[in-house]
């Protein structure tokens, strides 16, 4: 049985353990957060902190390989140090990383490259786009549709640095991109669906994309694969005006969301590909057609609402568990309490098309709602 240590339970370390568990590894998971809203789903769990090389470098030296699963370039690094002090395969590549953390230095590297991103301000037209350097996910995103609501941002945001583009109307795609430096592996693509606050609240997997657009965004994961000689995974996010494609940001770390949906649409399990990767096994590695549609969404319930809503809900969960054919549901990752009215989840469903894993899932919010007992409670999708 292969040993995988997880650094982070978090976001992106609830999505590595539930996956790496589906492939079958013994999983160690380890976060300074005691709660970690990810403990309970790994076969152990360790409070320990990253630098404490006393209690850190003997969990290596069990681990057959380790994975990141957090976005703290410090953290990053002294993990890399572990892995070459220890011999331990580390499955992130810092270089790539330290890149994409920065948007601005993504930016100068699509530009340098010409590849297709949305018009810089102050060269384009309102509404625009800021988001900070050197976060992911949505916290401190906002749209300005003039000139004094850029100011406004920037003299209340001084020190995040902030990336401003052109707002780009249209449907968002992700691809996951794997490699050793050498060989490159495209997944799946798949539709991201964002909240009001610009956080992803839905993956709908794959992506109901035309083949034209396919094709520019398999063409751009190749070009930036290439481009960056990854070791490990990035995810492209793009976004589609008029049938021309232009990248929104490269993250070259474990996401969430999109790989569990993958792997429900096509068996595909993005963990185990770049464990096998790492471990030199890559004769082992088949890309697999969808075999099913999958939709994977957080809902909130809690004061008479059952909310689809982004992805930051997840963080703040404790004890979450697998629950199978929860309500009706394919899979939920929950922190449901027996007859509780205030909790939380990801809901995964699947179906033959789009529109049978959407009925699925409206059937499952039919099947919660009366089982327990909140029927007139609002459903926001």
């Amino acid at each position: 049985m292969i040993n995988i240590l997880i650094i982070g339970a978090k976001l992106q370390g609830v999505e590595a353990i539930y996956l790496a568990k589906k492939a079958g590894y013994h999983v160690t998971a380890l976060d300074h957060n005691a709660d970690a809203p990810g403990r309970d789903l790994a076969d152990e769990f360790i409070k320990a902190d990253v630098f404490d090389e006393e209690e850190i470098l003997p969990l290596f030296l069990k681990a057959d390989v380790v994975l990141p699963a957090i976005e703290d370039h410090e953290v990053i690094a002294k993990v890399d140090e572990y892995g070459r002090k220890m011999g331990t395969k580390v499955m992130f590549d810092v270089n790539a990383y330290n890149i994409s953390r920065s948007k601005h230095r993504s930016i100068e590297l699509f530009q340098k490259n010409r590849l297709p991103i949305p018009a810089i301000y102050p060269d384009c037209v309102f509404p625009v786009i800021l988001k900070p350097d050197g976060e992911s996910g949505s916290k401190h995103v906002q749209k300005a549709y003039c000139r004094r609501e850029v100011e406004e941002y920037l003299e209340t945001h001084k020190n995040i640095h902030p990336v401003i583009q052109e707002y780009v109307e249209g449907a968002s795609y992700s691809l996951e991109v794997i490699g050793d430096g050498k060989r490159f592996y495209f997944p799946q693509i798949t539709e991201v669906i964002v909240d009001d606050e610009y956080d992803c609240k839905r993956i709908v997997a794959p992506a109901n994309l035309e083949a034209q657009e396919k094709q520019q965004l398999l063409e751009i994961g190749q070009r930036l694969a290439e481009i960056l000689k990854i070791k490990g995974i990035f995810d492209i996010e793009v976004i589609s005006q008029a049938g021309k494609l232009k990248i929104l940001e490269i993250d070259a770390r474990l996401p969430s969301q999109t790989p569990i949906s993958v792997y429900h649409s096509t068996g595909m399990n993005m963990v185990e590909m770049m464990t096998e990767l790492a471990l030199g096994n890559a004769e082992s590695i088949r890309i697999l057609p969808a075999k099913q549609v999958c939709l994977y969404q957080q809902i909130q319930v809690c004061d008479g609402k059952i909310k689809v809503t982004g992805e930051h809900i997840i963080g703040s969960c404790r004890q979450l568990k697998i629950r199978k054919g929860f309500f009706g549901c394919t899979e939920a990752i929950t922190d449901y309490e027996e007859g509780s009215r205030d909790w939380k989840g990801i809901i995964i469903v699947t179906g033959e098309t789009g529109q049978q894993a959407h009925e699925t899932f409206l059937m499952f919010i039919q099947q919660l709602k009366k089982r327990l007992g909140i029927e007139d409670w609002e459903f926001i999708e």
